[in-house]
């Protein structure tokens, strides 16, 4: 974003004496002349998931993507978008970061906000799949999916996309999804309830899928690359109350935030590093875990299909105006 130094210049009247030199340099408004001054500086909370999908942010920090747009971000962590959404409503965030079904779900209930930024993709390849269905070794629903049916699987939050895709995806295998039990744990969780047995399969994603599969735990279904390939799996978002008033600001958030995903996907090694400093996992484990996909563009596709699919598993009543609800 290009600057512009602000420069204060008093024009008065013929025969009228200038103004002392010194007279506007405290302006905060650039001289109220809408001559395009530096831009304010703003310090914005962003609620966040410990989880690899958000490294972008903090990779972006440590280049100062955010520090070049005159951005200081406070990241605040919580269990997934559906607590991180009315947060937002409220303003006690000014971004967030949410699962897409979750946003869809919101749209569809007229709620004010806008995803202004692509968040993370799932990917193409299933051998390099950065979340998978994790069950215990042995367990039935590895040699039959269907084996599932009437069993809980463990979700970060309750009718989000976890459910839509694991159940588009094992639909297709043709399990009854409707015999299907969902039960609520944050992702460090999942792991330790699987083993205990208290949930028979669980929505993972990195880096606790690579840890899941080191202790014994079996993936049977990518479930994001298989609902769409480049699924657009979560997205930045802010309300539409806060858009309006620091449209600016939301536009200098977006600049970094897409230099912060290209720079990401361009350098695992350094997104490795960073995973050790926001979350629990050890470097050694970090160097093994399958990375999500990242890149600026959203794609539109495959929020229309997690739409319809919403929908269709009753997560939604009627799909949300897209265009209202993805800023452009």
């Amino acid at each position: 974003m290009q600057r512009v130094a602000r420069t204060v210049v008093a024009l008065v009247a013929a025969g009228v004496l200038a103004m002392a030199a010194g007279c506007g340099d405290d302006d905060e408004g650039g001289g109220g002349g809408g001559s395009g001054g530096a831009p304010k500086p703003e310090t914005l909370k962003i609620g966040l998931i410990p989880i690899a999908d958000v490294a972008p942010v903090f990779l972006g920090q440590k280049q100062g993507f955010f520090k070049e747009e005159d951005i200081t971000l406070e990241p605040q962590f919580a269990a997934g978008g559906a607590a991180i959404t009315p947060a937002v409503v409220s303003g006690d965030f000014d971004i967030g970061f949410s699962n897409t079904v979750s946003m869809l779900i919101a749209g569809s209930k007229d709620l004010p906000i806008q995803i202004i930024s692509q968040g993370v993709l799932g990917g193409t390849d299933e051998k390099k799949a950065w979340a998978d269905l994790l069950v215990p070794k042995g367990s039935p629903a590895i040699k039959d999916p269907k084996a599932l049916e009437g069993k809980t699987i463990a979700a970060n939050t309750l009718n989000n996309i976890c459910g839509v895709t694991i159940n588009a995806s094992l639909e297709a295998e043709g399990v009854d999804v409707s015999k299907i039990k969902y039960t609520e744990l944050p992702f460090p969780e999942m792991n330790a309830a699987l083993e205990k047995g208290s949930v028979d399969a669980a929505c993972q994603v990195e880096p606790f899928v690579s840890a899941g599969k080191a202790s014994g735990f079996v993936g049977i279904a990518p479930f994001y690359i298989r609902t769409a390939p480049d699924l657009t799996v979560a997205t930045y978002f802010a309300s539409r109350q806060f858009i309006e008033e620091k449209g600016d600001v939301v536009d200098r958030f977006v600049t970094a935030m897409e230099k912060s995903l290209a720079y990401a996907e361009e350098h695992p090694d350094e997104v490795r590093e960073v995973l050790t400093e926001y979350t629990e996992i050890p470097p050694e484990a970090a160097e093994k875990i399958q990375l999500p996909s990242w890149k600026p563009e959203l794609t539109i596709p495959t929020i229309e299909k997690l739409s319809e699919l919403s929908k269709k598993y009753g997560y939604i009543e009627e799909e949300p105006d897209l265009d209202t609800l993805i800023r452009k």
